[in-house]
């Protein structure tokens, strides 16, 4: 047998398919930002298998809410789904179940996605995102007092990339969720401008 690891999403638009992989995510999002792109992609992944799995999901129907207030996951949920700039994303840090795995910058590891009128809950694991990533991302966020000890927290990132591209645990809990919050967000239309 094999694990399957996430390669990337792909979403449709009006003239076709668009594909995006993690090290796209990454170059949008910033280098920093390896353990968010794997957050994003392992989410997106999990979310079009259960809200679209017979066919791509069309780019402007997809909604976000997550409870993680960080700039990294909106980065990259934004290059697949524009979601954040048009309007069809929600921060709540307050929206997460008990026992979601809180962040050192508030709110918690909690998302939800909605595509055309159906939403599922994803709550990511506690055994990755434990006390050891809290200390870790609070410590050394903005850089380290030696080349040394940013080399030892890029190598802990890595590790903890590894476990979210191919654990087949990576979520505590999924499921179906009430999808009227995300559905009542009036997204922003895009002005069809003349093609030259």
């Amino acid at each position: 047998m094999f694990s399957q690891t996430p390669f990337n999403v792909c979403v449709r638009e009006d003239e076709g398919v668009l594909s995006f992989t993690r090290d796209d995510m990454l170059a949008y999002a910033g280098l920093e930002q390896l353990i968010a792109s794997g957050v994003a992609l392992r989410l997106l992944s999990q979310a079009f298998a259960d809200l679209s799995p017979d066919e791509y999901p069309e780019r402007d129907e997809i909604r976000i809410l997550t409870a993680f207030p960080g700039k990294g996951v909106h980065d990259c949920l934004e290059l697949v789904t524009r979601c954040v700039t048009r309007r069809r994303f929600v921060l709540d840090t307050s929206a997460a179940p008990d026992g979601a795995p809180t962040t050192p910058v508030g709110g918690a590891m909690y998302y939800e996605v909605a595509y055309r009128g159906r939403a599922f809950s994803y709550t990511f694991s506690p055994d990755i995102f434990d006390n050891k990533w809290r200390r870790q991302v609070a410590l050394y966020t903005n850089g380290a007092e030696t080349v040394e000890a940013h080399a030892a927290y890029v190598a802990y990132k890595y590790a903890v990339l590894g476990e979210l591209m191919t654990r087949p645990d990576v979520f505590a809990s999924t499921g179906p969720c009430d999808p009227a919050r995300l559905m009542a967000l009036v997204p922003v239309k895009e002005v069809k401008r003349p093609r030259y």
